[in-house]
Protein backbone atom coordinates (compact mmCIF):
# COMPACT_ATOMS: atom_id res chain seq x y z
CA UNK A 1 0.00 0.00 0.00
CA UNK A 2 1.51 3.42 -1.04
CA UNK A 3 0.61 6.48 0.67
CA UNK A 4 1.33 9.94 0.94
CA UNK A 5 4.40 10.82 3.35
CA UNK A 6 2.76 13.19 5.72
CA UNK A 7 3.23 11.56 9.11
CA UNK A 8 6.49 10.74 11.73
CA UNK A 9 8.23 7.72 10.76
CA UNK A 10 9.85 6.14 13.83
CA UNK A 11 13.54 6.96 13.45
CA UNK A 12 14.80 3.83 14.59
CA UNK A 13 12.48 1.84 11.93
CA UNK A 14 13.46 4.58 8.75
CA UNK A 15 12.29 3.56 5.67
CA UNK A 16 15.03 2.22 2.96
CA UNK A 17 15.63 4.14 -0.08
CA UNK A 18 17.77 3.12 -2.98
CA UNK A 19 19.09 5.46 -6.32
CA UNK A 20 21.30 5.53 -9.30
CA UNK A 21 23.28 8.47 -9.99
CA UNK A 22 23.94 8.47 -13.71
CA UNK A 23 27.16 11.11 -14.39
CA UNK A 24 27.81 12.87 -16.99
CA UNK A 25 29.75 15.80 -18.40
CA UNK A 26 28.29 18.66 -19.98
CA UNK A 27 28.38 17.25 -23.39
CA UNK A 28 26.58 14.22 -21.88
CA UNK A 29 29.40 11.56 -21.88
CA UNK A 30 29.62 9.44 -19.28
CA UNK A 31 31.99 9.69 -16.72
CA UNK A 32 33.33 6.75 -14.87
CA UNK A 33 35.51 6.72 -11.55
CA UNK A 34 33.94 9.92 -10.29
CA UNK A 35 33.36 9.54 -6.69
CA UNK A 36 29.96 9.86 -5.74
CA UNK A 37 28.69 10.26 -1.65
CA UNK A 38 24.83 10.08 -0.92
CA UNK A 39 23.81 10.75 2.46
CA UNK A 40 20.80 8.46 4.06
CA UNK A 41 19.71 10.34 7.14
CA UNK A 42 23.39 9.69 9.59
CA UNK A 43 24.58 7.09 7.63
CA UNK A 44 26.63 8.10 4.02
CA UNK A 45 27.14 5.63 1.28
CA UNK A 46 30.31 6.20 -0.81
CA UNK A 47 31.80 5.10 -4.32
CA UNK A 48 33.11 5.17 -7.80
CA UNK A 49 30.97 5.08 -10.40
CA UNK A 50 31.11 2.14 -13.44
CA UNK A 51 32.27 2.41 -16.67
CA UNK A 52 28.42 3.17 -17.79
CA UNK A 53 29.18 6.22 -15.38
CA UNK A 54 26.60 4.82 -12.55
CA UNK A 55 26.40 4.37 -8.98
CA UNK A 56 24.07 2.39 -6.54
CA UNK A 57 22.98 3.40 -3.24
CA UNK A 58 21.20 2.21 -0.98
CA UNK A 59 20.38 3.56 2.79
CA UNK A 60 18.00 4.45 5.47
CA UNK A 61 16.05 8.07 5.30
CA UNK A 62 13.46 9.95 6.53
CA UNK A 63 11.58 12.27 4.61
CA UNK A 64 14.04 14.73 4.14
CA UNK A 65 15.21 12.34 1.19
CA UNK A 66 18.80 11.71 -0.09
CA UNK A 67 21.81 14.40 -0.14
CA UNK A 68 24.58 14.25 -2.37
CA UNK A 69 28.14 14.77 -3.63
CA UNK A 70 29.77 14.41 -6.80
CA UNK A 71 33.62 15.01 -7.35
CA UNK A 72 36.14 13.90 -10.17
CA UNK A 73 39.66 15.51 -11.01
CA UNK A 74 39.16 18.08 -13.44
CA UNK A 75 35.44 19.34 -12.68
CA UNK A 76 33.77 20.98 -10.21
CA UNK A 77 32.02 19.63 -7.35
CA UNK A 78 28.65 18.53 -8.61
CA UNK A 79 25.10 17.46 -6.96
CA UNK A 80 22.38 14.78 -8.32
CA UNK A 81 18.56 16.43 -8.53
CA UNK A 82 17.39 13.58 -6.02
CA UNK A 83 14.17 15.01 -5.30
CA UNK A 84 12.62 14.85 -1.24
CA UNK A 85 10.51 11.74 -1.20
CA UNK A 86 6.76 11.67 -1.02
CA UNK A 87 5.70 8.32 -0.82
CA UNK A 88 6.02 5.16 1.22
CA UNK A 89 5.65 1.42 0.22
CA UNK A 90 4.41 0.88 3.93
CA UNK A 91 4.21 -3.37 3.28
CA UNK A 92 7.96 -3.10 2.26
CA UNK A 93 8.81 -0.12 4.30
CA UNK A 94 10.64 1.30 1.75
CA UNK A 95 10.72 4.92 -0.43
CA UNK A 96 9.10 4.78 -3.73
CA UNK A 97 9.94 5.76 -6.30
CA UNK A 98 12.42 2.77 -5.72
CA UNK A 99 16.21 3.05 -7.36
CA UNK A 100 15.16 5.87 -9.75
CA UNK A 101 18.00 6.87 -11.98
CA UNK A 102 19.21 10.79 -11.44
CA UNK A 103 21.38 12.20 -14.06
CA UNK A 104 24.60 14.38 -12.61
CA UNK A 105 26.07 16.96 -14.99
CA UNK A 106 29.88 17.75 -14.18
CA UNK A 107 31.19 20.85 -15.53
CA UNK A 108 34.87 20.84 -16.26
CA UNK A 109 37.12 23.30 -14.97
CA UNK A 110 38.14 25.74 -17.57
CA UNK A 111 40.52 28.16 -17.34
CA UNK A 112 39.87 30.18 -13.96
CA UNK A 113 41.46 33.42 -13.77
CA UNK A 114 41.76 35.91 -10.51
CA UNK A 115 39.74 38.00 -9.74
CA UNK A 116 38.45 40.61 -7.11
CA UNK A 117 35.65 39.22 -5.25
CA UNK A 118 33.77 40.41 -2.79
CA UNK A 119 30.44 40.57 -0.70
CA UNK A 120 29.30 44.30 0.19
CA UNK A 121 27.90 44.87 3.75
CA UNK A 122 27.72 49.20 3.02
CA UNK A 123 25.57 52.48 3.87
CA UNK A 124 25.30 54.40 1.50
CA UNK A 125 27.27 57.84 2.65
CA UNK A 126 24.74 60.16 1.36
CA UNK A 127 21.14 60.64 0.53
CA UNK A 128 19.80 62.03 -2.50
CA UNK A 129 22.84 62.88 -4.39
CA UNK A 130 25.34 59.75 -6.53
CA UNK A 131 27.72 58.27 -4.91
CA UNK A 132 30.86 56.42 -6.43
CA UNK A 133 31.56 52.99 -5.64
CA UNK A 134 34.88 51.58 -7.16
CA UNK A 135 35.12 47.75 -7.73
CA UNK A 136 38.56 47.34 -7.69
CA UNK A 137 39.44 49.10 -4.66
CA UNK A 138 36.09 47.69 -2.74
CA UNK A 139 35.36 50.93 -1.68
CA UNK A 140 33.39 54.45 -2.46
CA UNK A 141 35.15 57.37 -3.94
CA UNK A 142 36.68 60.28 -1.79
CA UNK A 143 35.24 61.80 -0.32
CA UNK A 144 33.58 58.72 1.59
CA UNK A 145 36.53 56.48 0.86
CA UNK A 146 39.66 55.38 -1.52
CA UNK A 147 37.97 54.73 -4.73
CA UNK A 148 38.99 56.33 -7.67
CA UNK A 149 36.98 55.63 -10.47
CA UNK A 150 33.31 55.63 -10.25
CA UNK A 151 32.16 52.16 -11.32
CA UNK A 152 28.85 51.83 -9.88
CA UNK A 153 26.98 55.18 -9.17
CA UNK A 154 24.29 55.00 -6.48
CA UNK A 155 21.70 57.41 -5.92
CA UNK A 156 18.96 56.44 -3.08
CA UNK A 157 15.83 58.60 -1.33
CA UNK A 158 14.75 57.27 1.75
CA UNK A 159 11.66 57.63 3.53
CA UNK A 160 11.14 56.26 7.03
CA UNK A 161 8.91 55.88 9.53
CA UNK A 162 9.21 53.00 11.36
CA UNK A 163 10.40 49.40 10.88
CA UNK A 164 7.27 48.75 8.90
CA UNK A 165 6.72 51.70 7.30
CA UNK A 166 9.53 52.68 4.62
CA UNK A 167 10.07 53.92 1.68
CA UNK A 168 14.00 53.03 -0.28
CA UNK A 169 13.96 54.09 -3.90
CA UNK A 170 16.85 54.64 -6.14
CA UNK A 171 19.01 53.75 -9.20
CA UNK A 172 22.32 52.50 -10.14
CA UNK A 173 23.85 54.42 -12.92
CA UNK A 174 27.36 54.03 -15.28
CA UNK A 175 29.73 57.00 -15.53
CA UNK A 176 30.22 55.93 -19.56
CA UNK A 177 27.30 55.72 -21.74
CA UNK A 178 28.52 52.08 -22.91
CA UNK A 179 28.07 50.73 -19.28
CA UNK A 180 25.44 48.94 -17.58
CA UNK A 181 23.86 45.64 -16.22
CA UNK A 182 22.39 42.77 -18.11
CA UNK A 183 19.88 40.73 -16.42
CA UNK A 184 20.64 36.69 -16.65
CA UNK A 185 19.20 33.34 -15.39
CA UNK A 186 21.77 30.69 -13.75
CA UNK A 187 22.11 27.87 -16.79
CA UNK A 188 20.47 24.73 -16.02
CA UNK A 189 24.14 23.07 -16.50
CA UNK A 190 24.87 25.00 -13.44
CA UNK A 191 22.01 24.65 -11.21
CA UNK A 192 23.50 21.38 -9.75
CA UNK A 193 26.74 22.40 -10.12
CA UNK A 194 29.31 24.21 -7.63
CA UNK A 195 30.22 26.55 -10.85
CA UNK A 196 26.40 27.75 -11.43
CA UNK A 197 27.58 30.80 -14.11
CA UNK A 198 28.77 31.06 -17.95
CA UNK A 199 31.90 31.46 -18.17
CA UNK A 200 32.23 34.39 -19.96
CA UNK A 201 30.06 37.89 -19.75
CA UNK A 202 28.09 38.51 -22.89
CA UNK A 203 29.27 40.77 -25.62
CA UNK A 204 26.68 42.91 -25.90
CA UNK A 205 22.54 43.73 -24.07
CA UNK A 206 23.70 46.14 -21.14
CA UNK A 207 21.43 48.39 -19.59
CA UNK A 208 22.76 51.88 -18.41
CA UNK A 209 20.36 51.81 -15.35
CA UNK A 210 19.05 49.80 -12.91
CA UNK A 211 16.22 50.68 -10.36
CA UNK A 212 16.37 50.33 -6.64
CA UNK A 213 13.26 49.62 -4.53
CA UNK A 214 12.53 48.27 -1.02
CA UNK A 215 9.34 49.49 0.40
CA UNK A 216 6.51 48.32 3.19
CA UNK A 217 3.59 49.99 3.79
CA UNK A 218 2.00 49.90 7.23
CA UNK A 219 -0.86 47.53 7.65
CA UNK A 220 -4.18 48.48 6.15
CA UNK A 221 -3.16 51.27 3.81
CA UNK A 222 -3.99 48.83 1.17
CA UNK A 223 -0.34 49.01 -0.36
CA UNK A 224 1.41 46.25 -1.55
CA UNK A 225 5.35 46.21 -0.54
CA UNK A 226 7.78 46.17 -3.53
CA UNK A 227 11.38 45.20 -3.93
CA UNK A 228 13.51 45.28 -6.92
CA UNK A 229 15.68 42.23 -6.13
CA UNK A 230 14.59 39.19 -5.52
CA UNK A 231 16.60 38.05 -2.09
CA UNK A 232 19.46 37.90 -3.03
CA UNK A 233 18.31 34.25 -5.16
CA UNK A 234 21.47 31.94 -5.86
CA UNK A 235 19.61 31.24 -9.14
CA UNK A 236 19.76 35.15 -10.79
CA UNK A 237 22.05 37.30 -11.18
CA UNK A 238 23.49 40.14 -13.67
CA UNK A 239 26.89 40.88 -15.03
CA UNK A 240 28.14 44.72 -15.67
CA UNK A 241 30.42 46.19 -18.11
CA UNK A 242 32.37 49.01 -16.82
CA UNK A 243 35.08 51.59 -17.60
CA UNK A 244 33.95 51.15 -21.38
CA UNK A 245 36.01 53.32 -24.37
CA UNK A 246 35.02 53.65 -27.46
CA UNK A 247 36.54 54.66 -30.82
CA UNK A 248 35.52 54.69 -34.28
CA UNK A 249 32.71 52.53 -33.26
CA UNK A 250 34.51 49.86 -31.36
CA UNK A 251 35.25 49.07 -27.93
CA UNK A 252 38.65 49.31 -27.22
CA UNK A 253 38.92 49.10 -23.72
CA UNK A 254 36.27 47.58 -21.02
CA UNK A 255 36.15 45.54 -17.71
CA UNK A 256 33.59 42.76 -17.21
CA UNK A 257 32.14 41.39 -13.89
CA UNK A 258 29.41 39.60 -12.93
CA UNK A 259 27.12 39.94 -9.59
CA UNK A 260 25.24 37.23 -7.74
CA UNK A 261 21.85 37.31 -7.08
CA UNK A 262 21.01 41.11 -7.17
CA UNK A 263 21.72 44.44 -5.63
CA UNK A 264 20.07 44.66 -2.89
CA UNK A 265 18.73 47.77 -0.23
CA UNK A 266 17.73 47.62 3.30
CA UNK A 267 16.12 50.26 4.83
CA UNK A 268 18.20 51.49 8.16
CA UNK A 269 18.11 54.57 10.44
CA UNK A 270 19.98 57.34 9.56
CA UNK A 271 20.75 55.71 5.90
CA UNK A 272 19.93 52.50 3.99
CA UNK A 273 21.91 49.71 3.77
CA UNK A 274 23.42 48.10 -0.12
CA UNK A 275 24.39 44.75 0.01
CA UNK A 276 25.74 42.55 -2.88
CA UNK A 277 28.32 40.10 -4.22
CA UNK A 278 30.60 41.02 -6.85
CA UNK A 279 33.48 39.57 -8.77
CA UNK A 280 35.33 41.94 -11.08
CA UNK A 281 37.75 41.32 -13.61
CA UNK A 282 41.00 43.31 -13.84
CA UNK A 283 42.07 43.11 -17.38
CA UNK A 284 40.61 45.13 -20.16
CA UNK A 285 38.51 43.39 -22.80
CA UNK A 286 38.66 39.79 -20.56
CA UNK A 287 35.75 38.82 -20.37
CA UNK A 288 36.44 35.56 -18.49
CA UNK A 289 34.86 35.35 -15.03
CA UNK A 290 35.48 31.99 -13.95
CA UNK A 291 36.56 32.67 -11.12
CA UNK A 292 39.74 30.73 -8.98
CA UNK A 293 38.50 30.84 -5.64
CA UNK A 294 42.58 30.29 -4.61
CA UNK A 295 43.18 33.90 -5.85
CA UNK A 296 41.23 36.75 -4.89
CA UNK A 297 42.56 40.00 -5.75
CA UNK A 298 41.01 41.24 -2.39
CA UNK A 299 43.20 41.27 0.61
CA UNK A 300 42.40 41.14 4.49
CA UNK A 301 38.46 40.46 3.74
CA UNK A 302 36.66 39.11 6.66
CA UNK A 303 34.48 35.68 6.15
CA UNK A 304 31.53 37.95 5.86
CA UNK A 305 33.25 40.03 2.61
CA UNK A 306 34.41 36.49 0.95
CA UNK A 307 32.56 34.54 -1.39
CA UNK A 308 32.63 30.90 -1.41
CA UNK A 309 31.45 30.18 -5.12
CA UNK A 310 33.60 29.84 -8.23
Amino acid sequence: MLFRSNVVVNRFELPSAKVTIKVVDENERLLANANVSLGFGEMAVEGMTDTSGSFVGEGHCGITGIGSTIKKDGYYMGYAPIPRFTEHDEALNRWQPWNETYIAIMRPIGKPVALYAKTVHTQIPALDQPCGYDLEAGDWVSPYGKGMKKDFIFTIHQEWRGNYDYDVQGELTFKNSLDGLLETSIPNVGKNSEFRWERQAPENGYEPKQELRNTWFPKGSGKKPVRSFKSQDVWQGYFFRTRTVEQDGKIVSAHYGKIRGGIAVYPNDPKPKIVFTYYFNPTSLDRNLEWDTHRNLFGGLTDMETPREP
